[in-house]
Order: structure tokens, then sequence, then C-alpha cells
């Protein structure tokens, strides 16, 4: 599964686009796509309603693992390997390519939901899975916003797979373990579905593994 991973602020008035853009690879069964509001725009006239701060914090992490000399919206990145301006179709398909064509180690990570608890379990990996950084990310399918100030004054914006909350689970050596989450954190965020991303080489490296799992909530 290949993960693309969308920047952007509902002060940027070139992210609507990029969201767009997004929408039609969250169609795509073998891309998990992800929305991740950030908020050093918000002094534009419009705060964003979405951001964190801990989610601009992550795109910079990214950024300065890569070597980029700063962050900007609308930014896509490609499963932690390579990025592009998010509204330039070419340059992320040929990226997700690129991605593709990468070997990868066949990982058997799995998501399960029982009861109130999402048990986590990854494979024992005899190589290539040393220090990976295991972290839960609950995002919302669907979700929109009327913008009434700023540079998209007058505008909705619709997100797919908008990212609500995250908690770090802890590392990975290659043996096998499991990790627990609750259900409750996702229904507290409003969000209704648990991605699980790999990083190798630190909580900002390349993407090695990810799954993902609609949830069952009693407010649901």
């Amino acid at each position: 599964m290949t993960v693309v991973e969308l920047f952007s602020s509902q002060s940027c008035p070139n992210c609507p686009p990029a969201h767009e853009f997004l929408a039609e690879l969250a169609g795509e069964k073998e891309i998990l796509a992800l929305s991740w509001p950030v908020d050093y725009w918000n002094y534009l006239g419009w705060a964003d309603s979405f951001a964190q701060a801990d989610f601009t914090h992550y795109q910079r992490a990214y950024n300065e693992q890569m070597g980029e000399p700063g962050v900007y919206t609308p930014q896509m990145i490609i499963d932690g390997r390579f990025q592009t301006v998010g509204s330039r179709r070419k340059d992320v398909v040929h990226h997700i390519a690129r991605a593709r064509d990468l070997p990868r180690a066949d990982l058997d990570l799995s998501i399960r939901q029982k009861d109130e608890t999402c048990i986590i379990a990854l494979p024992q990996q005899l190589a290539g899975a040393e220090n990976v950084h295991v972290t839960a990310v609950f995002y919302s399918a669907r979700a929109s916003v009327s913008i009434p100030e700023g540079e998209n004054r007058g505008k909705t914006l619709e997100y797919d797979n908008l990212v609500r909350h995250t908690e770090k689970l802890g590392l990975w050596t290659g043996e096998g373990k499991t990790f627990e989450v609750h259900v409750a954190d996702a229904a507290q965020s409003g969000a209704d579905h648990l991605a699980i991303l790999l990083h190798a080489d630190g909580e900002n490296g390349p993407i090695i593994g990810a799954a993902r799992i609609a949830l069952s909530t009693s407010n649901s």
C-alpha cells in the first residue's frame, strides 16, 4: 500500500485543487490517502478549524528528513520518501510509481477490532525492520467546512481522510509484536477510521508498511 499525505490549510488559495486530487487518490484500493491540516497560515484572515500544531511539526520533520528548505501548502509526501506540490498531478503520479518500484518487505501487518479495542499485529520479520516507529492515525473518511473569510472566502472545502488524532505506539525491531489502541480515542476526536504507519529510520523516515480499518464505535 502506498501512503500519500497532503499537508494543507483552509487559508491557502491553492489547496482546494489538491484536495480534489486527494479525493481521487483516496478511491484507489492500493493507496492510503491522508489529509493533514497545518496551522502556519492561520494569520491570513481565517484560522484553519481542523489544524493542529502537531501536524505542522510532523510536516516540518518530514522536510528536514528529506533535506527540503522549509514547508509549504499544498504539499504531498509519498511513502515518506518523495515530495511535490499537491496539485501537480503528473508529479504525484510519477512519485507514486517511483515508490512502488522500490523493493519492499512483504510485511503482514494487520488490524482487527475487538469490542472497544483495536489490536495491531506485527509479524516476525528477521531483516530490514530495525527501529521502526509505529504510529496510530485516527481519521474521518469525509468532512467539510464552509470558509467565510480569508483567501478562500465563500468556498466549501471538502476533505477525504481528514486526520483527527495520532498516537505514537512505540518501536518495532522485527520481532512478532502486538499493540492496542482504544476505539474511544477515535470517537472523542470525531474519527471513524484507524490507520497504522510504520516509519523506518526515525519518526518521519520512509514508510515501510501501512494498514487501515473502518471503526465501529458506540457513537456510530
